[in-house]
């Protein structure tokens, strides 16, 4: 682009576009005279045609948001039954450790009392026989 804009507007060949150069192509035939934003506003529409375009874009942004709101709250739907599923589940685990634990310490504290009464049985037994030894 560069060399084409430097081919026809440098009429001196130095490289540089000097403003009388610019001035001169500017006014000359080859320079393009027509608006560009022409093309743009080419259809003509109402007043009415814009209204009735903001209205259809209002009511399409609105039914964006609603839906991204729909999407935004089943989401949230979906992470809180996820945590109420892990939540039910870790109780159950919690109730069943829980129902462990206690059958343990029962058969702990069976135990130790076990051992007491053995404990109790033989100091019994030690004592009756060291009774029968003395007479």
């Amino acid at each position: 682009m560069r060399e084409h804009v430097i081919e026809h507007i440098d009429k001196d060949e130095d490289g540089v576009i000097q403003l009388k150069e610019f001035v001169d192509y500017a006014n000359s035939q080859d320079f393009d005279h027509e608006d560009p934003w022409d093309a743009a506003f080419a259809a003509e529409f109402s007043d009415d045609d814009l209204d009735n375009f903001e209205k259809t874009l209002d009511e399409s942004e609105k039914l964006d948001v609603k839906a991204q709101a729909e999407i935004e709250k089943q989401k949230r739907l979906e992470t809180i039954k996820k945590y109420e599923d892990e939540s039910k589940i870790n109780m159950a685990m919690l109730k069943e450790h829980s129902e462990k634990l206690k059958e343990a310490l029962l058969n702990a504290n069976k135990a130790k009392d076990l051992e007491k009464a053995k404990k109790l049985v033989a100091d019994s037994q030690a004592g009756d026989q060291g009774q029968k030894a003395t007479p």
